[in-house]
């Protein structure tokens, strides 16, 4: 995937403004992005079946190889300065076999909550493979995207009380998303996805 042949330009298509300095949003920029191409997921789980214990996990690298050139202005020097990341085998072949892309758009208009963002990255996948109506429980959105609040009845309201906002937030930028608040969860509905799948 070829980034662009200036980080200025690139962090413009995310609606980012690039100011330069100590602590301007060039270097943070930076910072994240080498710590995304160089990350890797890793997932364990275990079970117990007829008195033996089976513990199993998987390692999934994000990228192969990157080469990244940061300036904010355009560099000179042509296609050999553009920069690029190459996915790795096994993620490029997940990221094909269940594709649901974002909308740039929506990630400019809710980029000032990271709470909205991912909520909104979440909600796009899972209402496009729903079959059936789902209630996510509270807790469950909790314990996935509310690492920040507490485990306490005030934590648990506050959180709840954030994440109805992010989903107002969301449903303005996404209104195709079929999404409903009640007392003891979200209840998802089959929707499509905000980018349309091309029937090929």
């Amino acid at each position: 995937m070829e980034l662009g042949s200036s980080l200025s330009s690139f962090m413009a298509q995310l609606g980012l403004q690039a100011t330069g300095g100590h602590w301007g949003t060039i270097p943070r920029f930076r910072n994240q992005m080498q710590r995304l191409v160089g990350a890797a997921i890793s997932t364990r789980w275990s079970s117990d079946a007829n008195g033996q214990n089976h513990s199993g996990g998987e390692n999934l690298l994000v990228a192969d190889r990157f080469h990244l050139w940061w300036t904010p202005q355009e560099l000179p020097y042509g296609i050999l300065a553009r920069s690029s990341v190459t996915l790795s085998a096994n993620f490029f072949e997940q990221l094909v076999a269940a594709p649901v892309p974002l909308d740039l758009r929506a990630v400019r208009a809710l980029k000032r909550s990271p709470l909205a963002l991912d909520l909104y990255a979440w909600a796009t996948r899972r209402v496009s493979y729903l079959s059936r109506p789902t209630l996510i429980p509270w807790e469950s959105l909790r314990r996935s995207f509310g690492a920040g609040y507490a485990d306490t009845p005030q934590g648990r309201s506050c959180f709840r009380a954030k994440a109805i906002e992010a989903f107002h937030r969301i449903v303005m930028v996404y209104p195709e998303l079929k999404i409903e608040s009640h007392d003891n969860g979200l209840l998802l509905r089959p929707s499509g996805p905000h980018i349309p799948k091309v029937l090929r």
